[in-house]
């Protein structure tokens, strides 16, 4: 694997000249843990498909928690990911939703389309604010090196027939354990070394107006050696033509996979996802917020309400589009904490998000 040189030099070029002057040091840890699945509420989604079905291709959860410290800008610390994305086709939400339950098929071919994607990494992570018009406008790239042994990364596509053991699908599949067929998974577990690049954006335009901008993973590679994979097809109607003039259909699977210790070195890359976010300070107390963020096929907007009490004391509220969620939270200058769903009955949520940011100065 071949690391781009560009975000690594920035970060370090960026990080050299900070650490000249006497300012404080932060220490800070924050924690993020976000779940949505569409077609089918999240404990749903992850168990037995039994809920009403709901309309979406989509689901997703990322989780983060980092600790670390900053001076003059420059951040170092440790990071620990969990990242899982999933696309489908409806029909292939239909198909689950009929098999599991027992309902009945429809006499057609169904759609069966899956593209997933699962990584767990721990790592260490550099940063740094750069600063530029008087502090109006930061620039903060962020480079995490990682290590990781747990990953998904395939498609399956094509038809099945009715409730049959039959159609036509294709499979592009690698891993560092076989939960697809149960038959592949390698004897040992990959080794996978990576890196992901990370781009902040923030301008104070006035002392009421903020705009910022954040892009994750804008570069994200990890390559495992010693991957699991499974590719090749099955076949819709197969046949062959007799010496009497008949017709013999015999199903066909031709798979080339990694038994027999045949693993290959696998490169996993992450889609980026991109924030934005404008902040207006209304008065003293009261400001608003309107935050866009867009993950793959699906885009959320929110606008949220702040009120600030005490000294340094905030709470705030908001309300998101697509997701459906409302999100509460409470803050100072030491921590925030942040809970956002679109159903405080767990069991029916289709979207949760919980949040902390713990910050100390020395």
């Amino acid at each position: 694997m071949k690391i781009k040189k560009l975000p690594v030099v920035l970060s370090l070029l960026f990080a050299t000249s900070a650490f000249a002057a006497k300012d404080p040091i932060s220490i800070h840890h924050n924690f993020s843990s976000e779940i949505y699945t569409e077609a089918q509420p999240v404990k749903a989604f992850l168990d037995d498909f039994d809920k009403p079905l709901e309309s979406g291709d989509s689901a997703f959860t990322y989780n983060t928690f980092e600790l670390g410290v900053k001076h003059i800008g420059v951040g170092v610390g440790i990071q620990s990911r969990f990242d899982y994305v999933l696309e489908f086709d409806p029909d292939t939400a239909l198909y689950t939703h009929i098999e599991k339950n027992d309902l009945t098929f429809e006499d057609r071919n169904y759609r069966y389309y899956l593209k997933g994607k699962q990584s767990t990494s721990h790592g260490v992570y550099i940063s740094y604010d750069l600063e530029l018009l008087n502090k109006s406008i930061v620039i903060a790239p962020k480079m995490t090196f990682f290590q990781s042994a747990h990953f998904q990364d395939g498609v399956v596509d094509g038809t099945i027939y009715s409730g049959e053991v039959q159609g036509a699908l294709k499979t592009d599949y690698y891993f560092s354990k076989d939960v697809l067929f149960k038959e592949f998974t390698p004897s040992e577990k990959p080794s996978g070394k990576g890196y992901s690049f990370d781009l902040g954006f923030a301008w104070q335009v006035n002392d009421d107006l903020k705009v910022s901008a954040l892009v994750k993973d804008l570069m994200y590679e990890v390559e495992y050696e010693g991957s699991g994979f499974v590719k090749g097809f099955t076949t819709d109607i197969p046949f062959t033509e007799n010496s009497d003039g008949t017709i013999s259909t015999t199903p066909t699977v031709q798979l080339n996979t990694s038994a027999y210790s045949r693993e290959i070195t696998h490169t996993l890359e992450h889609d980026p996802r991109y924030y934005v976010n404008v902040h207006y300070q209304y008065s003293d107390k009261i400001g608003f917020e309107l935050a866009t963020r867009k993950f793959n096929k699906d885009t959320f907007n929110q606008l949220s309400v702040k009120y600030g009490f005490w000294d340094h004391w905030r709470v705030f509220a908001g309300a998101e589009s697509h997701s459906k969620a409302v999100q509460l939270g409470i803050a100072n200058k030491y921590f925030e904490l942040a809970f956002k769903t679109d159903s405080f009955d767990l069991d029916n949520a289709n979207y949760a998000n919980l949040s902390w940011v713990l910050r100390k100065d020395f």
